[in-house]
């Protein structure tokens, strides 16, 4: 009798994991659903196709240039983003061009954004400098700021003096740095003399 209440105990026991296999299979399943939607509404199905073809075409591009991938990614997404409107084109009345270009800003913003972060992070640099040397706020930090234009500027010449036609641009540049400098002197002694006047 205990053999038989055993063995339905064991089949009760398996009914029990199976159910509870089948209800952890419909969780994981019901969060992936959920995932998917959420990521569906913040990001729009198409970028995903249309990211799934520009990999494609990323590869063919990159066997011929591998040296320019991001170049290579940017093309495959325009390329592609053209032949959408193209055949959206042929088989519909009204083609909505601010949707194809959307969809194309989700892959190719990220992939700019950070040499688009440097080259605002060197424009900024640059006009800060800039304006250090052409306002400077006392003598001394002008000065200073004439002294190290000049240093850089002598050193270049100096470690560059077999070589200065190569190098002309990065010379011009310290030259004119150098010339900022003068200038936010000069502008400084202008104003110096100014209120030596006033008073």
């Amino acid at each position: 009798m205990s053999a038989i209440t055993d063995f339905f105990q064991k089949i009760q026991n398996q009914i029990l994991e199976i159910q509870t296999t089948i209800n952890q299979i419909k969780t994981s399943w019901e969060n992936f659903q959920k995932f998917w939607d959420l990521f569906f509404t913040l990001v729009p199905w198409e970028v995903l196709l249309l990211l799934i073809f520009s990999v494609i075409l990323l590869s063919i591009f990159n066997s011929v240039s591998p040296k320019t991938p991001k170049t290579n990614l940017t093309i495959a997404v325009l390329l592609l983003a053209a032949l959408w409107i193209y055949f959206w084109g042929l088989f519909s009345k009204e083609v909505t061009y601010s949707k194809v270009i959307i969809v194309s800003l989700y892959i190719l913003v990220p992939l700019h954004a950070i040499g688009l972060f440097q080259i605002l992070f060197q424009w900024g640099k640059k006009w800060y400098w800039n304006k250090k040397r052409i306002q400077p706020k006392h003598w001394e930090s002008a000065l200073h700021q004439l002294s190290l234009d000049y240093h850089q500027l002598v050193g270049n010449a100096h470690l560059n003096h077999t070589e200065i036609q190569e190098n002309r641009d990065s010379l011009y540049k310290e030259i004119e740095k150098l010339e900022l400098s003068l200038k936010g002197m000069k502008s400084l002694l202008s104003q110096t003399s100014q209120t030596n006047e006033n008073q």
